[in-house]
């Protein structure tokens, strides 16, 4: 934040904004968007979807990661106030009153870029080797690594006490990752959410059940901190919040201010749901040609096209590679895709989003998630958003630009780092397989409990069964 560019002033998503756009706190909201100082998280419009009695605040990125070849979905938020749209994470209705998942569609795989650096033979050494192994020689970066001291390596074995940190990227997946967790696994979960219903100004780390969402429905539990924005980071340190053990998962778009969250006797782990850099470009263009909520909305861009789009100071520039190398401003060079790379290797289980089924199972087998509430009702709910999405929006499309035109082009020059990192994750997704092939895929079921059931069962170590807390209204 304040980073200066000849044409004004650069944010946290390395886009340019003109004086007075200019946010003090490097406040970014859930979208990616900068915010300014003091903005409290509201909901634009509530949308409910009778037919599947879901919800989702208008604000939130929903995307859907059904990913036709020849096309790019417009996702939900994409549509003016009052059309159809889902709901936002751990919003919708418990897993009791999950309707039934319809056809399930195909996921398309997205197209494939190659890889400009092999994948690390390090992702398999055993955990004594990795202690060994050397830092990157350029002293700036070695310290940027030390700045995520407090998340384990990816390598490590899974521990009952670490605390999984979903690295939510805009415009890629991340809304369906949220709401499997927090709707059908029915986590506590920490994320901006937390903190509405007056609960900003709680002083102590509690689990709350914010009322928002689908009026009579049952509410999902929350730990009232915003681990979204810089300053509600600050805020969760200042209260203890890795001491206080609670919450299943913590959702952030800041990796290295979120290292503070933990310490070095609570450890966070990193995961993420990758996008091809191409498509999640023309996905946030179209979203901002529609995005009226947004603080930095330009009504000018519902008349752009993707060229002009391209070659103006709104769009992103490396947003992946200046998040990862913690270079948020100024130029980008190789040692900062090297970084990128670095972090990604020692510190992410990754995903992809035109994998969203195997993402998810990998994510089950990786952390050991068991259904503990209602174990058939979870499976529905889970099928029913991997099939469709947390937005299925199939029929709403946009011409997606091919590879060599113009269109294409320009935004891939706009992308030619993140192009290389993105190359280098469909590698370890390949690779990282190793790292539960003794897990089996059905764990969320082996073993599984059912708090809501009568009689209810438990497991040994003992669960606390999610409040049957309903929205009145």
């Amino acid at each position: 934040p304040g980073q200066q560019d000849q044409n004004g002033m650069m944010n946290q998503s390395g886009m340019i904004v003109q004086p007075g756009q200019q946010v003090q706190n490097g406040m970014m909201n859930q979208n990616g968007m900068m915010v300014q100082q003091g903005q409290e998280f509201q909901q634009q419009d509530n949308m409910v979807d009778q037919q599947q009695g879901q919800f989702q605040t208008e604000g939130s990125l929903v995307v859907n990661p059904l990913v036709d070849p020849n096309s790019v979905p417009v996702d939900s938020t994409m549509v003016a106030p009052g059309a159809e749209q889902l709901q936002t994470s751990g919003s919708l209705a418990s897993p009791d009153e999950v309707p039934p998942p319809e056809n399930p569609a195909v996921i398309e795989p997205l197209a494939e870029e190659p890889a400009t650096k092999p994948v690390a033979e390090a992702v398999a050494i055993p955990e004594a080797e990795a202690e060994a192994e050397p830092e990157i020689q350029d002293g700036g970066d070695s310290d940027k690594m030390r700045l995520l001291d407090n998340f384990k390596d990816a390598w490590e074995p899974w521990d009952k006490s670490d605390r999984p940190v979903f690295f939510h990227i805009p415009k890629s997946g991340g809304s369906t990752i949220k709401d499997v967790m927090g709707t059908c696994h029915r986590f506590i979960m920490a994320s901006e959410a937390g903190v509405t219903d007056g609960h900003i100004e709680d002083t102590e780390v509690a689990v709350v059940y914010p009322r928002v969402g689908v009026e009579g429905a049952s509410l999902s539990p929350f730990i009232n901190v915003d681990t979204t924005t810089v300053a509600g980071i600050q805020r969760a340190k200042e209260m203890r919040f890795a001491d206080s053990g609670l919450g299943d998962a913590v959702v952030t778009p800041f990796i290295y201010e979120s290292n503070d969250l933990f310490t070095q006797t609570a450890k966070g782990r990193l995961f993420c749901v990758f996008r091809h850099p191409i498509d999640r470009a023309i996905s946030l263009f179209y979203y901002l040609q529609v995005a009226e909520w947004e603080p930095t909305y330009d009504p000018d861009l519902k008349n752009w096209s993707i060229e002009q789009y391209a070659t103006s100071p709104k769009i992103e520039n490396n947003w992946l590679t200046r998040q990862l190398s913690n270079q948020l401003g100024g130029d980008l060079a190789e040692e900062h895709v090297n970084l990128a790379m670095e972090v990604i290797r020692r510190k992410f289980l990754v995903g992809l989003m035109g994998e969203m089924k195997e993402t998810m199972t990998r994510l089950e087998r990786f952390f050991h998630w068991t259904y503990r509430v209602n174990p058939a009702n979870q499976e529905i709910c889970r099928d029913d958003l991997l099939s469709g999405g947390s937005n299925s929006n199939a029929k709403n499309k946009k011409d997606k630009p091919q590879p060599g035109s113009e269109a294409y082009d320009l935004l891939a020059a706009q992308n030619q780092y993140d192009l290389q990192v993105y190359g280098y994750i469909e590698q370890l997704f390949k690779e990282q397989e190793q790292f539960f092939a003794d897990v089996p895929e059905d764990i969320r079921n082996i073993g599984s409990t059912c708090c809501k059931c009568d009689p209810a069962t438990y497991p040994d170590e003992g669960f606390e069964c999610p409040e049957a807390v309903t929205d009145e209204g």
